[in-house]
């Protein structure tokens, strides 16, 4: 683990947050899926970070269904799908920003995945790369208009300017992806638990 993983860590710690590093995606994957019991429901959001880590799969093989609204085929199977994603006992997102002093910054178009992380799930885990480190709050904003949302925009083919651009122009375009910010700086009451998993790889945007 290097220094700025290490206060990273044990800032996430220090807010309340349960923080636990990883050397690698396998090993997050691994102690994520033992934490889960077969028992619970389990959602996560659109993220490249938990499809590549292959969290879907792991959890398949121990009998539990993982709630995907972007696994739905039609508009009327999504729209149910993100309703009963919002009220499962377990909720799995990445994180788009994190701040070395243990900052949690996602920024959301349809807004499930921020509502997710802070109400309606008993437990919440977030799964990141260490490539989400920033220095502080301005950095992370920085990163998530001008990293995370224009690779995001270019992944689902949106008509943005930072789709083409790569960076944020402050558009007003109906297929915006930056609609709602969330910065969590405690766990919030109202979830029994939220953990972290800090992992020592680049993973997602």
């Amino acid at each position: 683990m290097n220094e700025l993983a290490k206060r990273t860590t044990e800032a996430l710690t220090r807010n309340g947050f349960k923080s636990r590093y990883f050397e690698t995606a396998d090993e997050a994957r691994a102690a994520l899926v033992d934490s889960i019991d077969p028992s619970e429901t389990v959602a996560a959001g659109g993220s490249v970070t938990i499809r590549s880590m292959g969290i879907k799969e792991a959890l398949a093989a121990k009998g539990i269904k993982l709630l995907l609204h972007s696994d739905a085929s039609a508009p009327e199977e999504r729209a149910e799908t993100l309703k009963r994603a919002a009220v499962t006992d377990v909720y799995l997102s990445s994180i788009n920003a994190l701040t070395a002093d243990g900052v949690i910054l996602n920024i959301d178009g349809i807004g499930n995945r921020v509502a997710s992380t802070v109400f309606g799930h008993r437990r919440v885990f977030y799964l990141a790369g260490v490539n989400k480190i920033t220095g502080n709050l301005q950095e992370a904003f920085i990163r998530l208009k001008n990293v995370a949302t224009p690779l995001n925009a270019k992944r689902l083919n949106r008509k943005t300017p930072c789709a083409v651009t790569g960076k944020c122009e402050n558009c007003d375009a109906p297929e915006r992806l930056c609609r709602a910010t969330v910065i969590i700086e405690r766990p919030t009451t109202g979830t029994e638990e939220i953990s972290v998993f800090l992992i020592g790889e680049t993973l997602g945007y």
